[in-house]
């Protein structure tokens, strides 16, 4: 008993003394219990993944949130992109790519999924920036010829030490006299024109040497050498097809590289980041371009909430997995554009060294291989004739970027405001460059060789080559071939589509293609539906978009009656809701407009206006449309052009310029005088001066007491359009035409003086 009681006691005091040993509760010694305790058992392994998948995720959400959120704050306005900063690409607004932002919601510890989401979004948008910006600086820095400079002196000196070596007296003494040697062989044997054609080569290599070897590489690396020429020439085309007739081949090659950062990073970045590009806006694009040289997230949001652009302000405040998926896509993106410009500056590269090498291959040439009849003197000939090739090349190669870049924004502008089709098409573009460049390298290349192989053919013969050619016997037997395979097929074809041929197959047409009782199905049930169609007086293969473009039609009707107004709405909402002129009158007649004439007018109206508005203004669609409809009423005051003037004023004054809190009370006596001046006589200055400031490049406006904020200036720009919208609609809705017209050329001039639209607003917009 007292053994037991003993035992029972040393068990306490061990246990005592575990919990008081200092070195037992050690982190590391805890640590490795605590992993040995859970190790144990197969339950507490499963127990313990579990706990740790569940909490992770929240903790590295938390710790990214405090990170990001103190990253932005103290970083504000530091946000250039020191690996590609050194590039100094910028695009045609003067901004450095480097600084560019995306702009999203960075979250907080009550908002931990915010702070994953951005994370992720501006790991993928360094990412796309290196690519895309290499890519550009890449392009850029070949046609600037600025890496030539590098190595045109050590390669000058080269080329002329080796022409000193070789081109040595002797040398000649024994060229020439080999030459003479096959002059006189040709004369012994008869071959008076090969002689002759010696002779010639012979004095050309002899004059041409003289001026080749004093500077061999001269007519290649110096300033105005065939390679350097050959680019110059190419801009030149290039200027020429933008319109420039004096052109300077630095400032080109700039003007090149920023539309390529427009259309391959700015675009894209602002479909990426909120949805869609808010260039479209000429005050969400200051507001954006001042936020990015600011360097800061939150003022790029508050920009586009101030330019009116409620979709783009809700999409950066609220990242999503959508975007990940769209960066994911721009990396693609990304990475083609860099193929695409390793590709274009190494084919510029290569061609100038190509030039470089035959230009040093050409000193042995002059100096005795040109004289001498034979090999050595199609050697020469292929030499300098690549040498030529590679300019042309050169002109090639930049020609082909400058019509490239040309196209791509034509195709840009084209799909503006379609979002992320702008993405699809510029990858579809490229791939497509990077393989017609191929052909046009491989094209003239091909070229080069069959001009070198005419003019050795010239000096070995004396005479051009005939064409090659087949023997007639050959040609004659594939030509009776080839007859016979074609009476066969002719004939198997009239088989296939005789009416007899179908009767006798069940009245199945083209019985012996492909899929024929598939096709035969299908064009059974088309005929039907058309059948059902003519009956009924609607479309009813329209399944998909079929009633939403009558609710929209009787939603118009409701508003406004079966008036001629009514029936200007409805067809715009029958487009707006994705149907098609062919959809319009249908939808006006299922929606209660009885008067087939009325129908009819609404639509020729919509047509008017959609065919003028490109071709009268290029910038703003709203406004566009607003002259658009002016020139309609050139043709006719009828009610349904009268009708559609006044509702595309509407949209203009209620849509596209709405801001009901925006009035002249907001604003300080001295700047509702500044107002009423520039509404008074519009003024370049006047507006020029408004947009520094609200770019940030001002803090002063001629006229105004202090320095203005550029939230402030963007405001008093903002007011403006707001109210000659109203001034605008108020005019259309009075059916004072002059008033209406003199108010849109107001509205229209900031676009005109910024460069958005070719034509002046005194050139589109009649008088009345």
């Amino acid at each position: 008993m007292r053994s037991l009681q003993r035992s029972g006691a040393d068990r306490v005091s061990a246990t005592g003394s575990a919990f008081t040993d200092a070195g037992r509760w050690r982190p590391g010694v805890v640590w490795r219990r605590t992993g040995e305790w859970l190790g144990a058992t197969r339950g507490r392994r499963v127990a313990a993944r579990l706990v740790f998948a569940a909490v992770a995720p929240v903790g590295i959400a938390m710790v990214a949130g405090v990170a990001t959120a103190a990253t932005r704050t103290d970083a504000a306005g530091t946000t250039t992109i020191d690996a590609i900063s050194w590039m100094n690409v910028r695009d045609t607004s003067g901004i450095a790519l480097s600084d560019y932002v995306f702009a999203t919601n960075h979250g907080s510890l009550l908002h931990p999924s915010d702070s994953v989401l951005s994370t992720v979004l501006d790991l993928e948008f360094a990412g796309f920036m290196a690519l895309v910006v290499t890519a550009i600086w890449l392009i850029g820095y070949a046609i600037s010829f600025r890496w030539l400079d590098l190595v045109a002196r050590p390669l000058s000196d080269a080329a002329d030490a080796l022409s000193g070596r070789v081109a040595t007296t002797p040398l000649l003494l024994v060229a020439a006299t080999a030459g003479a040697f096959f002059v006189a062989w040709f004369v012994l044997r008869g071959q008076i024109a090969k002689a002759t054609v010696q002779i010639v080569t012979m004095l050309a290599v002899a004059v041409a040497g003289v001026l080749c070897l004093a500077h061999p590489l001269a007519d290649v690396l110096s300033d105005h050498g065939l390679v350097v020429q050959g680019r110059d020439v190419g801009l030149a085309v290039a200027a020429g097809l933008n319109g420039d007739a004096d052109p300077n081949p630095d400032s080109v090659a700039a003007g090149m590289q920023g539309t390529l950062a427009d259309n391959f990073v700015r675009h894209p970045l602002q479909v990426w980041n909120f949805g869609h590009v808010v260039d479209d806006s000429p005050a969400c694009r200051a507001e954006w371009s001042a936020g990015v040289a600011a360097g800061s997230d939150d003022r790029i949001t508050a920009g586009m909430r101030r330019c009116g652009d409620a979709a783009a302000y809700a999409k950066a405040e609220n990242p999503n997995a959508g975007q990940i998926c769209t960066g994911l896509l721009l990396l693609v993106f990304g990475g083609l554009l860099l193929v695409f410009g390793v590709y274009l500056a190494g084919k510029i590269v290569v061609a100038a060294a190509e030039a470089i090498y035959h230009g040093f291959l050409s000193i042995f040439g002059f100096a005795a291989g040109g004289f001498v009849y034979g090999p050595t003197q199609v050697f020469l000939i292929r030499n300098v004739v690549d040498v030529f090739v590679a300019a042309g090349k050169m002109i090639a190669f930049t020609v082909y970027l400058a019509v490239y870049a040309l196209v791509l924004d034509d195709v840009f502008r084209q799909a503006a405001g379609h979002g992320v089709a702008v993405i699809f098409i510029g990858g579809a573009v490229m791939i497509v460059g990077v393989v017609l460049l191929r052909r046009a390298g491989r094209g003239v290349a091909a070229q080069g060789g069959r001009i070198a192989d005419q003019l050795g053919s010239v000096l070995a013969t004396g005479r051009a080559p005939a064409p090659a050619g087949v023997s007639m016997a050959a040609a004659g037997a594939a030509a009776a071939g080839t007859g016979r395979l074609l009476t066969a097929l002719m004939a198997v074809n009239t088989l296939n589509a005789s009416p007899v041929t179908e009767y006798l197959m069940g009245r199945r047409r083209f019985p012996l293609s492909s899929r024929s009782r598939l096709r035969q199905q299908a064009e059974l049930a088309n005929m039907e539906t058309s059948v059902e169609a003519g009956r009924r007086g609607w479309m009813l293969s329209y399944y998909s978009t079929r009633e939403q473009v009558l609710d929209s039609a009787r939603t118009a009707a409701a508003e406004h009656g079966h008036t001629a107004l009514g029936a200007a709405v409805a067809a715009d909402r029958v487009i707006a809701r994705g149907g098609n002129l062919g959809d319009v009158e249908s939808a006006l007649a299922a929606a209660g407009f009885a008067d087939k004439n009325m129908r009819i007018d609404a639509i020729e109206a919509y047509r008017h206006r959609t065919d003028l508005a490109p071709n009268l203004w290029s910038g703003d669609r709203f406004l566009g449309e607003a002259i658009a409809s002016l020139n309609v009423l050139k043709l006719g005051r009828t009610p349904a052009n009268l009708a559609l003037f006044q509702h595309t004023a509407d949209r203009l004054a209620n849509h596209r310029f709405a801001d009901p809190d925006l009035r002249f009370a907001r604003f300080t006596p001295a700047e509702q005088a500044y107002l009423h001046r520039y509404l008074a006589t519009p003024a370049k200055p006047l507006r020029e001066a408004l947009d520094r400031v609200a770019t940030g490049a001002a803090t002063t406006i001629p006229g105004l007491p202090g320095p203005i904020s550029a939230e402030r200036a963007a405001m008093l720009t903002r007011f403006l359009d707001v109210h000659l919208g109203r001034e605008y609609l108020a005019a259309a809705q009075a059916g004072d035409l002059p008033a209406a017209a003199a108010t849109l050329r107001k509205m229209a001039l900031p676009e005109y003086w910024s460069g958005g639209s070719r034509l002046a607003p005194a050139q589109t917009i009649p008088e009345f």
